[in-house]
């Protein structure tokens, strides 16, 4: 039941021309035959063939000459020339004549076999192809405004979340498209980088991404983070702005401001204030969430001013004073390097499944990401909803760490770029006590359509085990999903200095723009709950996915996070939280 419903999911899905021709050969492959067996006289078989070998060759020209296009003839030779070659195929066929002797195994029966038996194959890796690039739209052969207006209009009619989040598209395209206009004009490749990043933001969405011109991308980023002024800023939990990562032998540093320094005002304006309006631009960290955004907010206020800024700040003999700071450059290279701290990327495994003992009880699993395996095996168990590899890959390494003392266990998600659902249920079935289930969904005509179903599997062997899940927003997607079954398993708890990316959908969606500068992806198909409820961000921008626990960052935590040091400080907290918790 699960691979049909994924064919029906895939196709509904596609784009106009894209379903015709999967309807189309759906409808020959069942029809023809059926019909010319039904028929009895000879004249009207020749017809019956002259039909079902012209239609498919004509659609095929068609299809080609509407989306061959030299800038992204790349995109049409793996997903288009699969449907124009289905369509060869079913023409062809028609056009061998049937054989006039008695015997099926004749070289025109034989050559006719292999025709359609083809065909069938390729019809179905074009479906398998689809499970990644579902809707996709080619403005390639236009001018850089035309195609951003294009692309708005194809996502107001496909972007899965566009009434969800109560998305307002014409407005979008009244702000931004003079900017592309403009951007057009001066042949401003950066200007244009920068319009589609602010396009971006208003989805707060991390399934909205872009591709292509890396180089004119981190132009427009660098531009966009502002200027360097020897520091960033962090707010902990008591509500103190600290300065952290002040430049050694900066004018920051010279004028009393080092790490841990209390900020007061950020250029005349009191600092929480001053964070009210900053919008964190950023191409690959999208804060969903409102209250991860808050948290954000300081260190992307720290690149914001002129040539140079007034920094009030608390001095260490407890005075207020403020300073004049000149700008050292581009605060870009900053902004990164404590967006790398934050989000622990020295100091987390790579490795997609990786075990170890954290101390004499308690054990530690890092899932980097839901893909095991090569392509073609991901989309095949996706098609069947289970993947015992995986599930018995980790009941073997859980049982590893229970032979070597594990009482109780971390699970580190954080920065989980996703993959496929059926990964994080075969994880997430090691922890149940009962059936979880998550849905994959489509929006149609204000409804939305359950259209394939997963489920946990067997009883889980690890459920009376206390877990501590640790989240970020970098866990995105199939990450999400595996957060919100975790937490719904018994003596499990999520937590983390903020939720997960609450941003759970399924990519599908694809533009290509003007001359092939960007190519713009987006989500098309839903993820629901058992509820049938959408999990994902609200359009107020609050948390749908699990989570129990924000860890607090003190100012020592902030000096430990923001600093050089291998000790991760969300582990030993999670490691504290289980101890404290179990031992109560």
């Amino acid at each position: 039941m699960n691979i049909l419903a994924s064919i029906i999911l895939m196709i509904v899905s596609t784009e106009k021309w894209t379903k015709l021709i999967l309807l189309f050969t759906l409808i020959w492959f069942i029809t023809t035959p059926i019909i010319k067996k039904v028929t009895k006289s000879s004249t009207k078989k020749r017809l019956i063939r002259g039909c079902a070998g012209f239609l498919p060759f004509v659609l095929c020209i068609i299809y080609a000459a509407m989306n061959i296009h030299p800038a992204t003839y790349q995109y049409f030779i793996m997903r288009g020339g699969l449907l124009c070659l289905i369509l060869l195929m079913l023409s062809v066929t028609m056009w061998i004549p049937d054989s006039k002797k008695e015997g099926k195994f004749h070289i025109s029966n034989v050559i006719k076999g292999l025709m359609v038996g083809g065909g069938v194959i390729t019809y179905f890796v074009a479906i398998i192809l689809l499970v990644q690039n579902t809707y996709v739209t080619d403005y390639s052969n236009l001018g850089w405004a035309e195609s951003f207006s294009c692309m708005i209009d194809s996502m107001s009619e496909s972007y899965v979340s566009r009434d969800y989040k109560n998305i307002n598209f014409e407005e979008l395209k009244e702000k931004l498209l003079p900017v592309v206009e403009e951007a057009e004009k001066n042949n401003d490749k950066t200007a244009f980088a920068k319009a589609l990043l602010e396009y971006q933001y208003e989805f707060y969405d991390s399934h909205i991404w872009f591709e292509q011109n890396r180089d004119v991308l981190n132009q427009a980023e660098e531009e966009l983070s502002g200027n360097d002024y020897g520091l960033s800023m962090y707010k902990i939990s008591n509500g103190d702005t600290i300065a952290i990562m002040v430049k050694k032998d900066s004018q920051a540093e010279k004028a009393g401001i080092h790490n841990g320094t209390v900020i007061k005002k950020w250029n005349g304006v009191d600092v929480n204030e001053a964070m009210h309006d900053v919008r964190c631009l950023d191409y690959w960290y999208q804060f969903e969430v409102l209250e991860n955004e808050a948290l954000m907010k300081p260190i992307f206020l720290a690149g914001q001013g002129g040539e140079n800024v007034i920094v009030t700040f608390i001095a260490d003999d407890g005075s207020t004073k403020s300073v004049h700071l000149d700008s050292i450059g581009s605060y870009k290279t900053r902004e990164s390097i404590v967006l790398s701290r934050f989000y622990s990327i020295n100091r987390i495994s790579g490795e997609i499944f990786s075990c170890r003992m954290l101390n004499d009880d308690t054990g530690y699993l890092r899932i980097t990401n839901e893909h095991y395996g090569d392509h073609m095996d991901a989309i095949l168990t996706y098609c069947i909803g289970k993947h015992k590899k995986v599930h018995e890959e980790l009941n073997a390494k859980l049982q590893e760490l229970s032979d070597n003392g594990m009482k109780y266990l971390v699970i580190d998600l954080r920065n989980n770029t996703g993959g496929y659902v059926q990964v994080g249920n075969a994880v997430a079935s090691l922890f149940a006590d009962r059936k979880l289930t998550n849905k994959a969904a489509i929006e149609r005509y204000g409804h939305i359509i359950p259209m394939n179903t997963f489920h946990t599997f067997d009883e889980g062997k690890w459920k009376e085990l206390s877990v501590a899940v640790i989240v970020n927003d970098a866990a995105v997607s199939a990450g999400d999903d595996l957060t919100h079954l975790l937490s719904q398993c018994p003596n499990v708890t999520v937590m983390g200095i903020t939720s997960s990316s609450n941003s759970v959908q399924t990519t599908g969606g694809i533009c290509y723009l003007s001359d092939d500068i960007f190519e713009v992806y987006y989500p098309i198909i839903y993820s629901l709950d058992e509820n049938n409820d959408i999990l994902e961000v609200t359009a107020d921008r609050q948390a749908r996915v699990g989570f129990d626990l924000r860890i607090p960052v003190d100012y020592d935590a902030a000096m430990k996070i923001f600093s050089d040091s291998e000790n991760d400080y969300e582990i030993e907290y999670a490691n504290d939280y289980l101890h404290q918790h179990n031992n109560n």
